[in-house]
């Protein structure tokens, strides 16, 4: 199996090259990982710079000046992805949310579902409007679309190529992850859930209260575009 790794980033400057440099370190001894596809959604700041140093390693980095949201980079991580013939794609965040050390688990449990989530436990640590919001909307997917995860809005996940062409999403925002959450749920698409790390480094990135606001008015579209 060939498995490659979509990272989407924008203004990560802080946090990317920790973040490469841990999952390098991992790579190593994961032979299954092939490509780390980067995709940089019209970064300002010296992101592009600093991943340019990981020439060596073999990243491919796809960049475009106009930024277009997290949905529509994982879109042209995934495209990217068919194109090197990958037989699953995992999704992680560039801003150390994700810890690569849970990519073994990924890996063996792609091989048995076809599609992985990883779920955290948001404990006092957690922002409350994170916690709050996941609340709601672990509710209201269970009542919508009968799919019972744990954290609907992690984006750490893994998705094998035979549901590529099921699993796809129009959100070109932060919805995305509730939207696969959506069509996982309508088509009854067996996963698997997997527990990771919770780190939030920096409280300003992610779903704040007004996009989950926003998101939330998405979910009676989506449940009957995904009967």
């Amino acid at each position: 199996m060939k498995i490659d790794i979509v990272i989407p980033i924008y203004n990560e400057s802080l946090f990317i090259k920790s973040f490469l440099d841990d999952l390098f370190k991992e790579k190593a001894s994961l032979k299954l990982i092939k490509n780390i596809i980067v995709v940089d959604d019209g970064s300002t700041d010296p992101t592009p710079d600093i991943i340019k140093n990981y020439k060596n390693n073999k990243i491919i980095l796809v960049r475009y000046l106009k930024n277009r949201g997290k949905g529509y980079a994982m879109k042209m991580g995934l495209e990217t992805a068919k194109k090197a013939k990958a037989d699953a794609v995992i999704f992680m965040d560039g801003d150390r949310q994700h810890n690569p050390k849970h990519l073994s688990k990924f890996i063996k449990s792609i091989d048995k579902y076809k599609i992985v989530f990883g779920y955290r436990n948001l404990t006092k640590t957690a922002p409350y409007f994170r916690k709050l919001g996941n609340k709601i909307a672990k509710y209201l997917f269970q009542t919508f679309f009968n799919i019972k995860r744990r954290d609907v809005l992690c984006g750490f996940m893994a998705i094998r190529k035979d549901v590529y062409d099921e699993i796809v999403w129009e959100s070109n925002d932060y919805g995305v992850e509730i939207e696969i959450s959506a069509i996982v749920g309508k088509k009854r698409i067996a996963f698997k859930e997997i527990l990771i790390d919770t780190l939030y480094l920096d409280i300003k990135k992610g779903v704040t209260l007004v996009k989950a606001f926003f998101i939330s008015l998405k979910i009676p579209y989506w449940y009957f575009k995904y009967k």
